[in-house]
């Protein structure tokens, strides 16, 4: 064989091998396409999971909004009733204020009216016994009844002076009683279940 035949041969056996590997390469799937394609499918599942955690969300987000709906709705409804029940507090106590003192005026109108007769009897009899003798009666009722209102006089004549029961209008010489002894009453005090209403008015002795 002569040299140019050998050597258009071997140029020949290279171009197959060349076609033979284009075309190889050709019928192989690139590496991009596959990629994609698993980047795809992990995308999908993801967007997904998105789309149930937001579905999730917005449902709860509903359900909050109902449950504020409601506690709105209970708040208006207690503070109308506290409302209400403060206005009818205040119309009780206006009525209480108002009427505090019916029983105790009740009360007094039987010696109001004993006083009446005490002086219409004296008026038509001249007789100052007989005056005397309705307004004792009238005074000892009108005690009984302050009594037992738990109202009572505070006892001072003869006692040592008490600034929270007396007040002392005026010190006099006295050698027969000891020092701040009350010796005269000016003025009756009382005092209500315990507490003073007002304090008896005296003179108190002053050693000389």
């Amino acid at each position: 064989m002569t040299r140019k035949a050998h050597h258009n041969e071997h140029a020949s056996a290279n171009t197959d091998h060349v076609d033979d590997t284009l075309h190889s390469t050709e019928e192989a799937p690139g590496p991009t396409d596959a990629s994609e394609g698993s980047a795809e499918a992990q995308t999908e599942p993801d967007v997904e999971s998105l789309r149930q955690e937001v579905e999730t969300l917005r449902a709860r987000v509903q359900e909050l909004e109902k449950h504020l709906e409601r506690e709105r709705h209970l708040h208006l409804r207690a503070l109308a009733d506290f409302q209400n029940y403060k206005r009818r507090a205040d119309e009780q106590r206006s009525e209480i204020v108002q009427f505090a003192n019916r029983e105790m005026m009740l009360g007094l109108l039987p010696i109001l009216d004993n006083l009446e007769r005490a002086l219409a009897a004296a008026e038509q009899t001249h007789s100052y016994e007989a005056l005397v003798g309705g307004v004792a009666l009238t005074l000892r009722q009108m005690q009984e009844y302050l009594k037992k209102n738990g109202v009572e006089a505070i006892e001072a004549l003869g006692k040592e002076f008490d600034p929270n029961l007396h007040e002392a209008v005026m010190r006099v010489e006295d050698s027969e009683h000891p020092e701040n002894t009350v010796v005269d009453e000016v003025q009756k005090g009382y005092m209500m279940h315990s507490r003073v209403l007002r304090p008896t008015m005296v003179k108190v002795a002053r050693s000389s």
